[in-house]
């Protein structure tokens, strides 16, 4: 979420102005990252939104990252003083921890009751087979069922560049958010907007890639009526699962287990260090849930959403 190219896909969609700042110490040196989202509203003034931020530029050990990020963020309280920023709300890249909860509140910001983000990573240092013992055994017995029955996984990746490869992509990708659409209203869970998923997905760079995972029932059949599908994205050294859906012959064939471990698989083949599973907290559904702790990833929890008004 700090990424430029999602910065780029917010301000594209949603009409975020994508404020990107160095943060310099006393010293003169760089030691911080801060995407910040800004929106003019009429009568209220300009609001701003910083998302899984400050990112803290050298390797330290967690206790000193701490103090860095929260001595930014009331550099950052001042500067949205100073640019007359009537709210600024903070979901900040830092743990959830009773010390870090007095801090924030002793900067004058107020938490707000929106379930934090949680989630798993899975680191992917082992070997192929480590990483297969790593998992819960329900979860990997499903894997080898799924991998014993009869259908295929393709991976598309998305290139811009790749007039050809791009358009069969494309449509691919829009199979995939169609059924995502059905599987939130089905589900009654808002999610993200298709439209910003597209966005996101069609960004580009160095170390940006979207990989887009299609499971058929027939070995080589057409992509045009699949039973399972998953997009996952590469960015820096961590790759995420993005959304995943399959019908009833799909969990039937145990198709969402082969795509999950597919996307594990490619990640590590491309470079990445770390898998994060996408999002495992209270408002995860049960079914989702359950499924995603079967990978044994590491959890984390963040510290949550954060607001503070600045009075004219």
């Amino acid at each position: 979420l700090q990424s430029w190219q999602y910065g780029h896909a917010k301000q594209t969609v949603e009409n975020w102005d994508a404020h990107r700042y160095i943060i310099i110490n006393d010293n003169g040196e760089e030691i911080a990252l801060v995407q910040v989202f800004i929106k003019k509203i009429p009568i209220i003034g300009s609001i701003a939104r910083i998302n899984r931020g400050p990112l803290i530029l050298k390797q330290i050990d967690e206790q000193k990252k701490e103090r860095i990020i929260l001595n930014v963020i009331s550099a950052l309280i001042t500067k949205s003083r100073n640019s007359g920023w009537r709210m600024l709300q903070i979901a900040p890249e830092i743990n959830n921890t009773e010390a870090v909860i007095s801090e924030l509140k002793n900067l004058g910001l107020r938490q707000l009751s929106v379930p934090p983000w949680a989630s798993g990573l899975l680191l992917l240092d082992p070997n192929k087979e480590e990483l297969l013992m790593g998992l819960n055994g329900k979860w990997r017995n499903c894997l080898r069922k799924g991998l014993r029955s009869k259908f295929s996984v393709k991976k598309y990746d998305i290139d811009i560049h790749q007039k050809v490869s791009y358009k069969i992509s494309y449509k691919i990708l829009q199979k995939i958010l169609d059924n995502y659409k059905k599987l939130k209203h089905d589900n009654q869970f808002s999610g993200i907007s298709e439209s910003l998923l597209e966005s996101i997905a069609l960004q580009s760079g160095d170390n940006w890639e979207t990989n887009l995972f299609i499971a058929n029932e027939n070995i080589g059949g057409s992509d045009d009526d699949p039973i399972g599908m998953l997009v996952s994205i590469d960015y820096g050294d961590t790759s995420i699962y993005l959304i995943g859906t399959t019908n009833l012959k799909g969990r039937k064939l145990n198709a969402n287990y082969v795509l999950l471990w597919e996307a594990i698989l490619s990640a590590k083949n491309e470079g990445c260090k770390w898998f994060d599973i996408g999002g495992l907290d209270k408002t995860t559904p049960p079914g989702i849930a359950h499924f995603k702790k079967g990978l044994n990833a590491i959890p984390y929890a963040l510290i949550g959403e954060w607001r503070l008004f600045n009075l004219p």
